[in-house]
């Protein structure tokens, strides 16, 4: 092998090393190139997930002086009342109606006397018109625990009933009595609200603290009226029995142990009608769509009350929006459909909605259901907003109006059809 041959051979080994060489260059550069490259994607989502937070925390920033903003508007307009303590320090009076029930009267004021924690808060007035002395008896038998007040009996009084209503006359004595009696309790004991009994009421022993514990929410929301211990409804196969605690707003006017302001009397009193008086305070000309509080339980096997707050929701501009997106984001089954569910032993906190379009739609599911169909001022029992609901073998059934957007309101026309 000559000098040139020797030489050739390693200027190729030379030149394939330069290549190879070169080619190692290349592929670390590619790595470095992948790594910025991977480097900067990364860059770009930190980028990205900061900007995110960014946003969010100025979102939550604008929100906090959102309510911060609510908040100081409340205290500045005196509406503060509404994060106050729920408790009722004022005194309610008790004023219980009665006639010539001697007996009913001696145990209904005997257990309000037991349940209550104060008579300076709680003063009972137990007012009579008929003339039974036994009834006199009983009501002077409780000394200086209660105050008892004697009007001329109806009988005597006068009253002045159309022809054509002689039969219901004991409608017009009850009226006038109601009258008479109010009229002592904010007129001569200046007291700023009442619960209305009458003496064959039955009591739960949280009676007191039921009505004090919600007596606040008539000063704090004005599309309210009165609050009441009564579930029309209140039949224990068709109510949640362990939901002690529940209430609801409802647009009828149930009476039965209810609690009114002085306020309300001013408005109502001075116009108070002669006779049928629980059905002319359901008329619209006085309810002025306004509403009552009713319990899930009736105040025969209620629970204490008495959290701080417990009720807040009862409060119209936090109850309507939740609960209608509640009822028109169940399901929606036919009448036999729900009555098939409730048939089913497994239900657990189940809700569903059944629809109405008519009067004749609304009367037919209430049958079913056996919950009560007849209305005052074209109101259906414990409705509000049109919406009627029970609970049957663990099902909680929400009668509701079809299109609830297009709702115009009760029809005072509307009456159940007859059988």
């Amino acid at each position: 092998m000559n000098l040139f041959q020797r030489f050739f051979i390693v200027l190729t080994f030379a030149v394939l090393f330069a290549f190879c060489w070169l080619l190692l260059r290349i592929d670390k550069s590619n790595d470095k190139d992948l790594e910025l490259q991977k480097d900067s994607e990364k860059f770009v989502i930190l980028t990205d997930e900061i900007e995110r937070l960014q946003r969010l925390l100025e979102y939550e920033r604008k929100k906090l002086q959102a309510v911060e903003s609510r908040v100081d508007e409340y205290i500045k307009n005196g509406r503060n009342q509404k994060l106050k303590s729920i408790n009722w320090n004022e005194p309610i009076g008790i004023i219980v109606f009665v006639c010539n029930r001697a007996e009913a009267l001696k145990q209904h004021v005997q257990k309000l006397i037991n349940y209550r924690k104060s008579a300076e808060l709680f003063p009972i007035i137990v007012s009579q018109d008929c003339d039974d002395e036994t009834v006199a008896e009983v009501a002077k038998g409780f000394g200086e625990k209660i105050t008892y007040i004697k009007h001329i009996s109806g009988a005597n009084a006068n009253i002045i009933i159309p022809p054509n209503h002689k039969q219901y006359t004991p409608y017009y004595r009850i009226s006038r009595h109601y009258k008479l009696g109010l009229s002592y309790v904010f007129s001569e004991r200046k007291l700023g609200s009442v619960i209305i009994t009458e003496d064959d009421l039955d009591i739960a022993p949280d009676f007191f603290d039921y009505f004090s514990s919600t007596r606040w929410l008539l000063d704090a929301d004005k599309s309210l009226y009165c609050v009441s211990g009564w579930n029309d409804n209140g039949k224990e196969n068709a109510i949640d029995i362990n939901a002690k605690t529940l209430l609801y707003r409802s647009d009828f006017f149930p009476g039965l142990g209810w609690l009114m302001t002085k306020d309300l009397w001013n408005e109502l009193g001075p116009q108070w009608p002669t006779g049928f008086w629980d059905d002319w305070i359901r008329d619209p000309e006085r309810r002025k769509n306004r509403s009552c509080i009713r319990p899930e339980v009736s105040r025969t096997a209620m629970t204490m009350f008495g959290k701080t707050g417990a009720s807040n929701y009862l409060l119209k501009e936090n109850y309507d929006e939740p609960f209608m997106k509640l009822v028109y984001g169940l399901p929606k089954l036919t009448i036999d459909e729900t009555i098939t569910k409730t048939l089913q032993t497994t239900l657990t906190g189940e809700a569903v909605r059944i629809e109405y379009n008519s009067m004749q739609e609304y009367t037919d599911s209430a049958r079913k259901l056996h919950i009560m169909i007849d209305t005052k001022a074209g109101v259906p029992r414990t409705a509000y907003k049109g919406i009627v609901t029970c609970f049957i073998n663990g099902l909680r059934v929400y009668l509701a109006p079809s299109e609830p957007k297009n709702w115009k309101g009760y029809d005072v026309k509307w009456e159940p059809p007859s059988e």
